[in-house]
C-alpha cells in the first residue's frame, strides 16, 4: 500500500472516530436530560405548603328544615347515621329502632344550647331547652347535624386547594320516614377558592297524592353544596367554615318562588334529583311559611380528628310572623247530645215491653261562619229526647221521686154512689102514718 493511501485511510478512520464519539457525547446529554425531566416537573408541581391529611372530620346540619317539625300530625324531619333500612312501603312512620346516633364513622349530634351532645331518639322532637317543637313555622328546631370522621386527602392552604373524601351514610328522614332519602361518600374539592361538596345520592320515590306509592330511585351522584368562597387558612391552620350558596341560585320548571329575601335553591343537580323522590320543594323557595328554614347551615372541615371545632354556635332559625300553612289537626269524634235540665226518669214496665226509639246520629260540626251587619241570630232549639208510650208517662217531684201521672177516679166513683142511693130512697115505700079516730 502507498504511503499517501495509508495516510489518507488513518486521516479518515480518525475523523470517523472523532464523529461517533460526537454523536455518543449529544446523544448521553440528551439522554440524561430527558431521564431528569419527571424529576424535574415533580419537583416543580409539589407545593412547598400542602399536607397530606388523614382523619379529617366533616360537620354539617344542612339546613334548619331538616330538624323542624313536619307539616302531618306528629311527625318531624330528622337525620340518622348509617343507611336506614327500606320500609317498603309509603304512608308509614318508622319506629325507634330504625334510628341510629352513630355508624361507622358518622354520628349524629345535637346542640343544647351550650355545645354539641350525641342526639337522642327523643331529642329529635324536642329543642335545644327540652321542650317540643312548635308549628313548622314556629321557629323552633331540634338543632340537629351530622359528623363524618375519617377523611382522607390533602389540603394547600397557600393555594387555595385541597380534597378530601369521606367513607360514611347519612340518612335524612322527612314526615318520620314517609319521605327519606341516603347521603354517601362525600368528597370535598376547591380549587381557587371555590369548592362543592357532593355525594351519592340514592332515595325512595313518594307522592303526596298516593301516599301508599313507594319505589327505589338508583343512586346519582350529584352536589350537594357549592362553596363560592373557601379561605382553608393559612398553612397549619386546623380547618374551615364555608357558607353553602342559595340565596339568588335559581332552579327551572319547579314553580320556584322569587324576589323575596328567602329567594335561593339548593344545587339544581340535588333538586333535580330530589324532584324524582317527589320532594324538590323541600329545597328551594316555595312559597311555603318554612322557606327560611331550607337555608342551608355553615359547612364546617377539621382537617384533624383531634382538631377544634371550626364550626359557629347555630343561630335559632328565622321565623315569620304569619303562618299560611298550619298544621291541621283532624276533627273532634262527635260527642253524644247532652242530656235535657230536667231529667225524665225511666219509663214504668208495662205488661208488652215498649223499645225506645234509637237515637238519630250527631250531626257532623258545622264551622261557625260570621254575621254579617242586619242579620238577625237565629238559635235552633235543642232536638227533643226520645219519648215512651203515652200509657207509660210519669212526672217527677222537686225531690226526685216519681208520682203516677194518671188522672185520679175516684171522685167519680164518689158521685155516682150518691145519685144510686138517692134514687133507692125514690122507690121505697115511706112509713104510715097513723088514723085518729
Amino acid at each position: 500500500m502507498r504511503p499517501e493511501r495509508a495516510a489518507g485511510r488513518r486521516h479518515g478512520l480518525a475523523a470517523s472516530l472523532a464523529s461517533a464519539t460526537a454523536v455518543a457525547l449529544l446523544g448521553g446529554v440528551v439522554g440524561g436530560m430527558l431521564g431528569a425531566a419527571p424529576a424535574v416537573a415533580e419537583e416543580t408541581d409539589e407545593s412547598p405548603t400542602r399536607v397530606e391529611i388523614d382523619g379529617a372530620v366533616l360537620r354539617w346540619g344542612i339546613n334548619h328544615e331538616s330538624s323542624n317539625r313536619a307539616h302531618a300530625p306528629d311527625t318531624y324531619n330528622y337525620l340518622s347515621a348509617g343507611r336506614v333500612a327500606d320500609p317498603g312501603r309509603g304512608g308509614t312512620t318508622l319506629p325507634r329502632s330504625s334510628w341510629k346516633q352513630r355508624a361507622g364513622a358518622v354520628r349524629v349530634q345535637k346542640w343544647d344550647g351550650r355545645r354539641w351532645r350525641a342526639a337522642t331518639w327523643l331529642g329529635l322532637r324536642t329543642d335545644a331547652s327540652g321542650a317540643t317543637l312548635g308549628s313548622p313555622a314556629s321557629g323552633s328546631t331540634s338543632g340537629l347535624r351530622f359528623t363524618i370522621g375519617e377523611g382522607e386527602g390533602y389540603v394547600d392552604p397557600a393555594a387555595g386547594t385541597a380534597r378530601v373524601a369521606w367513607d360514611g351514610d347519612v340518612t335524612v328522614v322527612y314526615y318520620s320516614g314517609m319521605s327519606m332519602f341516603h347521603l354517601s361518600d362525600p368528597v370535598l374539592e376547591v380549587t381557587d377558592g371555590r369548592g362543592a361538596l357532593t355525594a351519592t345520592v340514592s332515595g325512595y320515590a313518594s307522592s303526596v297524592d298516593d301516599p301508599g306509592s313507594w319505589a327505589p330511585v338508583p343512586g346519582e351522584t350529584v352536589t350537594l353544596a357549592d362553596l363560592p368562597d373557601v379561605d382553608l387558612g393559612r398553612p397549619g391552620a386546623a380547618g374551615f367554615t364555608a357558607d353553602p350558596a342559595y340565596r339568588g341560585v335559581t332552579v327551572d320548571g319547579l314553580g320556584q318562588t322569587t324576589g323575596d329575601a328567602w329567594s335561593g335553591s339548593f344545587p339544581p343537580s340535588f333538586v333535580a334529583y330530589m324532584d324524582r323522590l317527589g320532594t324538590a320543594a323541600f329545597w328551594f323557595s316555595s312559597g311555603s311559611s318554612t322557606d327560611p328554614f331550607k337555608v342551608p347551615a355553615p359547612l364546617s372541615v377539621s382537617y384533624a380528628a383531634a382538631g377544634s371545632d371550626p364550626a359557629p354556635a347555630p343561630t335559632a332559625p328565622p321565623t315569620q310572623p304569619v303562618i299560611t300553612n298550619p298544621t291541621i289537626a283532624p276533627p273532634p269524634t262527635p260527642t253524644t247530645t247532652p242530656a235535657p235540665t230536667t231529667p225524665v226518669a225511666a219509663p214504668v214496665a208495662a205488661p208488652t215491653p215498649v223499645v225506645a226509639p234509637a237515637s238519630a246520629p250527631a250531626a257532623a260540626p258545622v264551622l261557625p261562619v260570621a254575621p254579617e251587619a242586619g242579620d238577625v241570630p237565629v238559635v235552633s232549639p235543642p232536638a227533643a229526647p226520645a219519648l215512651p208510650a203515652s200509657t207509660d208517662l210519669v212526672a217527677t217531684t222537686a225531690a226526685g221521686a216519681t208520682t203516677s201521672a194518671r188522672p185520679a177516679t175516684w171522685p167519680w166513683w164518689l158521685g155516682g154512689a150518691c145519685l144510686l142511693a138517692a134514687a133507692l130512697l125514690l122507690l121505697l115505700p115511706g112509713p104510715r102514718r097513723s088514723r085518729v079516730a
